[in-house]
């Protein structure tokens, strides 16, 4: 690995975040830059926003998400729901779009694989046709054509895999009951450029490299849910430019240039600490996430049984059932100090009324726990005043 630390190789992986110095001048900055923020929760990507940059206008987020301004809410990295900026769509949704089509093509649990191709693409023409006049939320849908019943959810998943439709309006920004639109119509003056598959997908590892790197090919196969024979093939063709290394037992992979640069970091003279929001984009890029969090406290950031989940227990001692289900398991909030996660926070949702709540994992000293207290203060002041406004 030459004469660069893990801790280096970290403190630069945050530096990508936008946690240090740098930060970004906008939401539409930090949404282009991440490639997607993680939105099966509908707060977390104005949560993962505030994250790196502080306080903001969420409300414009709001109506720019609201109204297909730049932004887009759809389907994509693992099949789960992704806010992304249309200057990154037609790449991501060419490399993902495929897969996602194939996985709601062949759902057994629906029946689709019971249907003909000629009878797919009739129930997603009068789905498209439905959606000429204007957005419909699923309800409204099964309505216009009552013909295709319980069909409307895959007709709707697999025109999103297509790139085709998207998420559209919501009554408010945490609302579940999201309307849908034909994407060309929707975002005015956007087309969708269709890139080879492979060549996408190539593109997209590639970004993955540059924004969470060093990764390894099961984090990489893992994130854009292809084979690690795809990721190693990637990989190989981008050798030149790519550089291997070894840390904490596993190879994983990053830019020449960024290793150049993370030699040259030096940890920062002071405590850092962050909050990040549940489900946030940078850890689930990784299935392996040891280099950020203690084996001993992975539990309580993956948890298996829904009864630690806050506010119920939080603190209480689970046992995780498998390794597996640590991994790919729902990533609650976490507290950062010095690039490394050292408890969880959430949000008490009795009332009108939110309250951070904070769990520290580590023995901090007094001062960290008091810029941990300052920074949960400031973000609970930004969730009553941005975003309950904009959140019912």
């Amino acid at each position: 690995m030459g004469s660069v630390s893990e801790e280096q190789l970290r403190w630069n992986q945050l530096r990508k975040q936008s946690l240090l110095d740098e930060k970004p001048r906008d939401f539409y900055q930090v949404i282009k830059e991440q490639l997607g923020l993680h939105s099966t929760d509908y707060w977390t990507p104005y949560l993962s926003v505030w994250s790196r940059i502080g306080d903001y206008d969420a409300e414009k987020m709001f109506k720019s998400i609201d109204n297909g301004m730049q932004l887009v809410r759809t389907h994509a990295f693992r099949t789960t729901i992704h806010l992304m900026h249309t200057d990154n769509l037609s790449v991501i949704l060419s490399a993902t779009g495929p897969a996602l089509f194939n996985a709601y093509r062949n759902d057994r649990y629906r029946k689709m694989d019971q249907l003909s191709d000629r009878q797919i693409e009739e129930m997603m023409n009068q789905v498209k046709k439905a959606l000429k006049d204007g957005p419909l939320q699923t309800s409204e849908l099964k309505k216009v054509v009552p013909e295709i019943g319980e069909h409307v959810r895959s007709a709707l998943l697999m025109l999103m895999a297509r790139g085709e439709v998207v998420r559209a309006k919501a009554k408010h920004a945490r609302s579940n009951l999201t309307s849908y639109a034909l994407l060309d119509r929707w975002v005015k003056g956007f087309k969708l450029e269709i890139v080879e598959e492979q060549e996408a997908i190539s593109r997209v590892i590639q970004s993955h490299l540059e924004r969470f790197g060093p990764a390894s090919v099961n984090d990489i196969a893992w994130w854009l849910k292809q084979t690690k024979t795809t990721v190693k093939n990637v990989l190989a063709e981008l050798d030149a430019d790519v550089v291997k290394i070894e840390t904490g037992g596993t190879e994983r992979f990053m830019w020449r240039e960024d290793l150049e640069v993370a030699t040259s970091l030096e940890a920062p003279s002071e405590d850092l600490v962050w909050l990040l929001p549940y489900e946030d984009h940078f850890l689930k890029a990784f299935i392996d996430r040891t280099m950020f969090i203690d084996e001993d406290i992975q539990d309580r950031l993956f948890p298996a049984d829904r009864r630690m989940f806050w506010p119920s227990n939080p603190d209480a001692e689970v046992k995780m059932p498998s390794k597996g289900i640590r991994t790919i398991g729902e990533v609650r909030p976490s507290i950062w100090l010095n690039g490394r996660v050292v408890g969880r926070w959430e949000i008490d949702d009795d009332g009108d009324l939110k309250r951070v709540v904070t769990s520290l994992y580590i023995k901090a000293t007094r001062q960290q726990q008091s810029m941990v207290e300052q920074v949960r203060g400031r973000l609970e002041e930004f969730i009553n005043s941005s975003l309950m406004p904009i959140s019912s």
